[in-house]
C-alpha cells in the first residue's frame, strides 16, 4: 500500500541550498571578531585552519564577497573567483574561499551542475575554517541529492556526521530524504527517528510524512497508524495531521474511524477545500447504510460553495439521496445534473428512476433528452420509453420503442422478449 502523500526530496534539498546562500564573509571574520564567531561544529575532529589570505589578493577577495553578498551579479562573483584561482600567488585559503563563493554563486543562478565541481574543490583545498568547510559539505550533499546523485549524497552526509559528530536534526532529515527517494525505507526510518530525537522529540511535518510513508512501504501500517494517532492527539486542530490520519484509516480499512474523524473536522469548520468534502462523502458512499450522511455532506458543501455545482456533484447527491430512500430529492438532484452533463448518462439515470416511480411522461421526456445527447448505449433509453408507453397503455408506441431498443446489442434480447409478450 502506498502512502497518499508522495514526498519530493528536491524541496527539502532546495531549502538547504537556499540557506547556504547566506554564506558569511570568511575573509572579514578575522582577528578579535573571528575569535568571537560562534563555532557551529564544536565537536568536529578537524582542527579549524586560520582564515589567512594573501595580502596582495585581499582587494580582489573583498570585491568577490561584495558581489556575492549584494546578490545582483552572481556571474561577476564567479568571474572574480576565477581570477583569484588563476593567480599564482593564491594560497590554499584564497583558493578555498574563491571556490566556495563560486559554487554558491552558481547555486544562486540555479546552475547546480556548475556548482558541484567548485564545491568539491573547495573541500579538497581543506583550507576553510570549520564553519565554512562543513557548511560547504552540507550544501554539497544537498546539491548531490538535488541532482539525483544518491550515493554521493549519502556518502557526503555520513562523512559530515562522522567528522563533526553532528547533533543537527536537519542533517539527519536530509539523510532521511535521500534514503527515502532511493527506496531505502529502513534507513529512512532510522534517520527520521534520529532527527526527531535531536529535535527534542519534535517532528516537522515532512519528517512525519517520510516516516509514515516508509512504514507503509514496508507493510508496517500499524506503526504508521499509531504514529499518526499520536501526532493527531498532540495537535488535534492541525488540519494536515488530521487528514493524514484519516487517509491512513481509509487505506487500512478503518472507514468508520476515517469518516468519524473527518466529520468531526467538518463540524469544527476545518474542511475548507473541495477535496476535503469529496473525500468524506466518498468514504460514506463506500460504507453500508451511510448514503444519507453522504448526501448531508454534499448538500452542505454545495451550500457553502466549497463543492462545485456541476453534473458530477449533483449526480453523487442524487445517488446518495436515492439509496437513502429520498426519492424526490434524488429526482430534483438529477434534474439539476442533467443539463450540465454532455453525455446523456444523467438524463438516462433520471428517466430510469422516474419510470420506476410510475412518472411515465417525465420518464419519456428524460429518456429522449438522453438520446438527443448521443448515448453510447441508446437501447437503454428506448427501453425506458417502451415501458413508459406500455404502462400508459400506448401499446403501438411501446412496440415501436422496443423495436428501436432491439437494434442495440446491449438490449436486443430484453427488447425482443418484451416485444413477443406484448404482441400476443
Amino acid at each position: 500500500m502506498k502512502f497518499a502523500h508522495a514526498l519530493k526530496l528536491k524541496v527539502l534539498a532546495a531549502a538547504v541550498i537556499a540557506a547556504s546562500l547566506s554564506v558569511g564573509d570568511a575573509h572579514a571574520q578575522r582577528g578579535k571578531d573571528r575569535d568571537k564567531q560562534e563555532e557551529a561544529y564544536p565537536d568536529a575532529t578537524r582542527e579549524s585552519p586560520e582564515a589567512k589570505n594573501t595580502p596582495r589578493l585581499a582587494k580582489d577577495i573583498q570585491k568577490m564577497f561584495d558581489l556575492y553578498n549584494e546578490g545582483e551579479d552572481m556571474e561577476g562573483a564567479i568571474a572574480m573567483a576565477e581570477k583569484l584561482l588563476a593567480n599564482e600567488r593564491a594560497k590554499a585559503y584564497d583558493r578555498g574561499v574563491a571556490l566556495m563563493i563560486a559554487g554558491n554563486a552558481a547555486l544562486g543562478v540555479d546552475d547546480y551542475p556548475r556548482a558541484i565541481p567548485y564545491l568539491e574543490r573547495a573541500l579538497e583545498e581543506n583550507a576553510l575554517p570549520n564553519n565554512n568547510h562543513f557548511a560547504t559539505m552540507h550544501t554539497l550533499a544537498s546539491v548531490y541529492a538535488q541532482e539525483d546523485m544518491t550515493e554521493k549524497s549519502i556518502a557526503m552526509i555520513d562523512r559530515l556526521i562522522a567528522e563533526t559528530k553532528s547533533k543537527d536534526p536537519e542533517v539527519y532529515a536530509l539523510k532521511a530524504g535521500v534514503h527515502y527517494n532511493a527506496g531505502q525505507y529502513e534507513q529512512t526510518i532510522d534517520a527520521v527517528r534520529k532527527a526527531i530525537e535531536l529535535n527534542d522529540g519534535n517532528s516537522e511535518n515532512n519528517w512525519q510524512q517520510m516516516l509514515m510513508a516508509s512504514y507503509n512501504e514496508l507493510g508496517r501500517e500499524g506503526d504508521a497508524v499509531a504514529l499518526a494517532e499520536q501526532l493527531q492527539a498532540k495537535n488535534p486542530d492541525d488540519k494536515r495531521t488530521l487528514l493524514n490520519l484519516a487517509s491512513l484509516y481509509a487505506q487500512t480499512d478503518n472507514s468508520e474511524k476515517a469518516a468519524a474523524l473527518l466529520d468531526t473536522a467538518r463540524q469544527k469548520g476545518m474542511l475548507t477545500e473541495q477535496r476535503d468534502y469529496e473525500n468524506l462523502y466518498a468514504i460514506y458512499l463506500n460504507m453500508d447504510g451511510k448514503e444519507a450522511e453522504a448526501a448531508e455532506v454534499i448538500q452542505e458543501g454545495l451550500e457553502k460553495g466549497i463543492l462545485p455545482a456541476d453534473a458530477r456533484t449533483y449526480t453523487f447527491l442524487a445517488q446518495s439521496l436515492y439509496f437513502s430512500d429520498q426519492i424526490e430529492g434524488a429526482v430534483n438532484a438529477y434534474k439539476k445534473a442533467a443539463p450540465l452533463d454532455s453525455t446523456g448518462d444523467t438524463s438516462l439515470a433520471l428517466s430510469q428512476i422516474l419510470t420506476n416511480e410510475d412518472r411515465n411522461e417525465e420518464a419519456k421526456a428524460a429518456a429522449r433528452q438522453a438520446l438527443d445527447k448521443g448515448l453510447k448505449r441508446p437501447g437503454e433509453a428506448w427501453m425506458v420509453i417502451a415501458r413508459s408507453e406500455y404502462y400508459m397503455d400506448n401499446f403501438a408506441a411501446a412496440r415501436q420503442a422496443y423495436a428501436e431498443a432491439a437494434k442495440d446489442p446491449a438490449t436486443r434480447d430484453q427488447a425482443q422478449k418484451a416485444l413477443a409478450q406484448i404482441s400476443r
